[in-house]
């Protein structure tokens, strides 16, 4: 669909980022939280997140509880990362919520329940943004770029790491978000 490199940002173009109005509902990695330094490095004015035990809580209970949130908070954009990027797909499919993943699994092996994600699960015009730093040790970033690009925009960091080197690059992706799209009227 499209890509864009982010290798080229100067700190001053990531550091000077205004304050983002969409209200965001942070989905975070497996063993993550909401102290995570993608969570904090989110400038939005209303965020949120909440801490999921991924490894203790059923594929179905993990799916009622973020169903529940969703229901309750009415976020404009979801954002997740890692187990928290698979989540983010699902719920985005699921709700019509437009999403940003970050170095998506989306094909989570941490427990046997959990199905991959699957192409009808991106095949639909629910605007969906994708952070990926290529150099991820723990996932194969370039294959699911490869799998991405078809669906939504791709936006690459050369290097990196799993955890993210730059989480601040994907406030440049809610920027584009808010341009783009208008949040829905609660």
């Amino acid at each position: 669909m499209f890509l864009a490199d982010f290798s080229t940002l100067s700190c001053d173009e990531t550091n000077s980022m205004k304050m983002n109005n969409a209200k965001i509902l942070f989905l975070h990695g497996l063993d993550s939280s909401k102290e995570s330094n993608k969570f904090h490095a989110i400038q939005a004015k209303q965020k949120f997140c909440i801490d999921v035990d991924y490894r203790n809580l059923s594929f179905q209970t993990v799916e009622m509880l973020y169903q529940n949130i969703i229901e309750k908070i009415k976020p404009d954009l979801l954002v997740g990362h890692g187990v928290g990027g698979y989540w983010t797909l699902r719920m985005s499919y699921q709700f019509h919520l437009p999403a940003i993943v970050a170095n998506p699994s989306l094909a989570p092996k941490f427990r046997d329940d959990y199905p991959a994600i699957e192409e009808k699960d991106l095949d639909h015009d629910i605007p969906q943004f994708a952070y990926l730093e290529l150099g991820d040790e723990m996932l194969n970033m370039y294959q699911t770029q490869q799998i991405l690009e078809r669906f939504m925009i791709v936006h690459t960091y050369t290097g990196g790491y799993h955890r993210l080197e730059h989480p601040e690059n994907i406030n440049l992706l809610v920027q584009q978000f808010e341009q783009n799209f208008q949040p829905s009227p609660k």
